[in-house]
């Protein structure tokens, strides 16, 4: 019955339209900016990654790639880059146990809805455990439900975020200021979308869920780049970065202005310079 209340709620803020297909293209992509550029829903060319913090999910559906707004949201993309590398410790919530490794690895897709939202991250796949602890909400003007492909911690108040996190595809204008936002996916949102549209036995728990295998995490310092690219491989988008990073190219420096002519005498001479006066 909860669930049947989200999803009312869910479908009662969605803008008419929002169920239509995502666009298709081969337009390159450039990940740089604070928020990434988000210029293809599905993309066959390399991505060019700049300086910052990125989380490839590697799913039984396929790959996307997500830039992390670790500037406006630092607590939030701490925790989560922890609990997906396995360098934090959280508690199992059902054999209340220690643990020090990724949270996330063979986690479920435990909730998805038609081309508005999926929810990963509980490490019960029920959509309601989480690592044993809570971190702060953590909002920033910067930061909107805006469009597809927004990454977000599931709680929405201060003492419910943990790990489980959502991704929404359609804008939530009523969601900002209340979920904490700390990613966008920049890659692959057509996996994204693959992945809401999975077969349902109830109004939104996946017949077979969608596994998360791993969630990679990249860092690239200031000054640095790299590339990614997707290729098919079992019928599955598969996203590979590459690892050794190049040096960004420095903007070329500006030409000297040319000197300005020395103004004409009365003579039309060009004018020299004034004597020293004499002592």
């Amino acid at each position: 019955m909860r669930r049947f209340v989200q999803l009312c709620g869910i479908l009662l803020m969605t803008p008419l339209g929002a169920f239509g297909e995502e666009a298709v293209s081969t337009a390159p992509l450039s990940l740089s900016g604070a928020n990434g550029a988000l210029e293809s829903y599905a993309t066959t060319q390399a991505l060019t990654m700049e300086a910052g913090k990125y989380a490839v999910f590697h799913t039984t559906a396929g790959d996307f790639i997500v830039r992390l707004h670790d500037k406006e949201a630092p607590q939030t993309v701490e925790n989560f880059v922890g609990l997906a590398k396995g360098n934090k410790k959280w508690t199992h919530p059902i054999s209340l146990t220690e643990k020090v490794q990724p949270l996330y690895n063979n986690t479920a897709i435990y909730e998805i809805v038609k081309n508005i939202v999926i929810r990963g991250g509980d490490p019960i796949d029920k959509g309601t455990g989480g690592p044993g602890y809570s971190i702060p909400l953590e909002t920033s003007p910067n930061l909107m439900f805006d469009g597809p492909g927004v990454l977000a911690m599931q709680g929405n108040t201060k003492e419910s975020n943990g790990s489980r996190w959502f991704i929404s595809m359609v804008p939530f204008p009523d969601w900002n200021g209340r979920y904490a936002i700390f990613g966008r996916v920049v890659g692959g949102l057509d996996v994204v979308f693959g992945i809401s549209r999975m077969p349902t036995k109830r109004p939104s728990t996946p017949l077979e869920a969608t596994l998360l295998n791993s969630i990679e995490i990249v860092e690239i310092p200031e000054g640095k780049q790299t590339t990614a690219s997707f290729s098919v491989e079992d019928g599955r988008k598969v996203l590979t970065v590459e690892k050794n990073m190049t040096d960004v190219a420095a903007a070329p420096e500006a030409a000297p202005a040319p000197a300005e002519p020395a103004p004409a005498t009365n003579s039309g001479e060009a004018a020299t310079s004034a004597p020293a006066a004499s002592n």
